[in-house]
């Protein structure tokens, strides 16, 4: 070996070593799967009310339920009989137990208005029938009580369950997808449905990107998810 690459040989080690420390703190930072999520910051510019999840995140129960159909309002039910179990088990109040319903794909005109159901005839193209008139529902029939009905069963209606705290999420995807089907098969400007069904949720339902979106969002904030339908 000649003296000079002898001579060279430390000086060249500590380029070597120089070298990999820029490698290590130009590399990204490996988080283990312990380390805690990092929430991430809701930009004021976004269309999206994700004021929900702080709701969530309060409460000291959690569920979300997938209405994926409507099911008779099945996903409805659940929600009620999570609330109460708690209350009867762990004597909890309604802000202690906070149900989630995201209602996507089929499950989507349960959150519409009276007026949808009635313009568009929602009930006969979906095939539900009003308990109270026994024909095609003209009015929604997952939103408020009819008259004579019994406590048990008003207590599954989106009115007295938002009364109650819950959280229903619409997949947006879903409703514009049916807005179109309705705008097709009434002969409507499609835009002018579409705005129909946007303006037209229940009061207190927020529209969601989609239903997977939703779900997956109440899952990270500390719901346990159960199917509904």
């Amino acid at each position: 070996m000649s003296p000079d690459h002898e001579a060279s040989s430390p000086r060249r080690q500590f380029l070597e070593r120089l070298g990999v420390m820029a490698v290590a703190v130009s590399a990204p930072r490996y988080v283990s799967p312990e380390s805690p999520p990092v929430e991430p910051e809701h930009s004021p510019q976004s269309p999206w009310d994700m004021s929900w999840v702080d709701r969530v995140t309060a409460a000291k129960y959690r569920a979300v339920f997938d209405a994926n159909n409507i099911a008779d309002g099945f996903a409805l039910d659940l929600a009620v009989d999570f609330m109460d179990k708690f209350k009867e088990v762990y004597n909890t109040r309604d802000e202690e137990t906070r149900a989630v319903v995201v209602m996507r794909q089929l499950g989507t005109p349960m959150a519409l208005k009276d007026e949808l159901w009635e313009r568009y005839a929602i009930g006969e193209e979906r095939k539900i029938t009003d308990p109270a008139t026994k024909a095609p529902a003209r009015r929604n029939p997952f939103y408020r009580a009819a008259p004579g009905m019994s406590a048990d069963v008003a207590a599954s209606k989106l009115e007295n369950l938002l009364a109650r705290g819950l959280i229903v999420l619409v997949c947006n995807r879903a409703a514009m997808n049916f807005a179109s089907s309705l705008a097709e098969k009434t002969k409507r400007n499609i835009e002018e449905v579409r705005a129909d069904v946007r303006l037209g949720l229940v009061p207190g339902a927020l529209l969601m990107p989609d239903g997977i979106f939703a779900l997956i969002r109440a899952q990270n904030a500390g719901c346990a998810f159960m199917r509904g339908a």
